[in-house]
């Protein structure tokens, strides 16, 4: 589906990116980097909170504190190498909780994964309540390939620790693919079960719930949730997934809720306008969205008014208002330009829509779907041959998408290429287009049935 593959009107993604940077080094610096690594000469990182010798000097044997700041002074000329000898002496007299987290933290930034991660773990045995390792011990996972054992295992401890939204913001960056989604469903699930009276777990389990599909347990757990949440954030989304599955009665409980903890704030005017919205109020969602502005004036809220204008009142004009107020704050909003070449198509300025849909298609250029709107705009206008490259690329892009092809047929029907037509798509002739902006359609949705 179009809606499904193309990033417009959104409510709920999670992403991360992860960029590799690999360097080159001629015969003298590779020996250079051999002798840094032996030695542990490499550039200092500050030594992390929980973990310096002032603050630990009390919780260690009088025996070893010489040793400990000793150790820490080759941490700070960056002598990981030096500083791991002596943690390691220490433990092989007694173990001792500062010095495996102290060993692991060293392996770290020698880049020794298997050492760091025994150590951590070692460490984490004989203390699972203290934050500041825990958090530590979470940005060493962040930072090599995530292991959900070794992620449940710190989210659970922390969790009991510090209750807030850090443990479930922390298992859903881990997400990277539907196995780790459902890992972190498992997860987030048990975090709800052992603490079933806290209000953030719910909240964040049934937002993944919802953009997992499971909207019934979703509504459920959100339903749960409000008499728990005092939260601004936590009720806005609670707001969000009751009315985006037709739960209007429960998501105006939500919005009263908000409009006692949070009154005239961005979040209460952001929830009512988005239940107006889902019930098909699009007049009166546009005053809650320009009145959240006041209080936070951000791209998102602008292109929600955008697309009110636009998709639901017809118009034009204010849509390319919001578009452009929110261009001016970040020129790299794909959905901006979409609207702006959109409003233009429809007023028929197909020349300002192309100009638009370029942007659109400089910000995307790995996606279908730009080179196939592109390529339309030039069909509209009868410039067959000018847009047969942007078809081309869509169906190479997507060689599963029949429509894409069907239209391609047909370009190449206009530009006199009927042999190729063919080929492309045999029924070229006989199979009718319909509408071809029906894919643009689809993105005005249909509020959802009350329930």
């Amino acid at each position: 589906m179009f809606a499904d593959s193309f990033a417009l009107l959104s409510e709920f993604n999670l992403k991360n990116l992860v960029k590799f940077f690999i360097f080159f080094m001629m015969r003298k610096q590779i020996l250079l980097s051999l002798l840094l690594l032996t030695f542990g000469l490499t550039q200092a990182v500050e030594i992390p909170d929980g973990l310096k010798y002032k603050q630990i000097r009390k919780q260690l044997p009088l025996d070893s504190r010489p040793v400990f700041k000793q150790a820490e002074s080759y941490l700070k000329n960056g002598q990981y190498f030096r500083a791991s000898e002596l943690y390691g002496n220490l433990i092989k007299k007694k173990a001792n909780f500062y010095a495996y987290w102290a060993s692991a933290w060293s392996a770290w930034q020698m880049k020794n994964v298997a050492d760091a991660r025994d150590s951590y773990f070692k460490a984490y045995q004989m203390n699972d309540s203290l934050g500041l390792f825990l958090r530590n011990y979470a940005d060493f996972v962040l930072s090599i390939e995530p292991d959900w054992k070794i992620i449940g295992r710190i989210a659970e401890a922390y969790y009991r620790v510090q209750p807030n939204d850090e443990t479930p913001i922390f298992i859903i960056d881990n997400i990277r693919n539907e196995e780790d989604r459902r890992a972190a469903l498992t997860l987030l699930g048990s975090l709800d079960t052992e603490f079933p009276q806290t209000a953030n777990i719910k909240v964040y389990y049934a937002s993944l719930l919802n953009d997992d599909g499971d909207s019934e347990k979703a509504v459920s757990l959100a339903q749960s949730a409000i008499p728990l949440a005092t939260d601004p954030y936590h009720l806005m989304i609670l707001e969000r997934i009751l009315a985006n599955n037709g739960f209007f009665l429960d998501a105006a409980k939500v919005c009263e809720k908000l409009n006692k903890s949070a009154k005239r704030s961005e979040f209460a005017y952001e929830a009512w306008g988005h239940l107006e919205f889902k019930q098909g109020h699009y007049e009166n969602a546009v005053v809650h969205y320009e009145k959240a502005l006041r209080y936070n004036y951000n791209p998102a809220s602008l292109l929600h008014l955008a697309r009110l204008y636009h998709f639901y009142l017809n118009d034009c004009k204010k849509a390319r208002y919001y578009c452009k107020a929110a261009l001016q704050i970040d020129r790299s909003l794909v959905d901006a330009y979409f609207i702006m070449a959109e409003t233009y198509r429809v007023t028929g300025d197909l020349d300002q829509a192309l100009r638009f849909s370029a942007k659109q298609l400089e910000l995307l250029s790995d996606h279908p779907y730009p080179y196939y709107y592109h390529g339309k705009l030039l069909y509209e206008k009868k410039e067959y041959q000018e847009a047969l490259p942007f078809f081309e690329k869509a169906v190479e892009l997507s060689p599963n998408v029949q429509r894409y092809r069907l239209v391609l047929a047909k370009c190449y029907a206009g530009a006199g290429m009927r042999e190729k037509a063919a080929q492309t798509y045999q029924n070229f002739l006989n199979e009718s287009l319909m509408d071809l902006w029906q894919e643009e359609s689809t993105l005005r949705e249909e509020p959802p049935a009350p329930r």
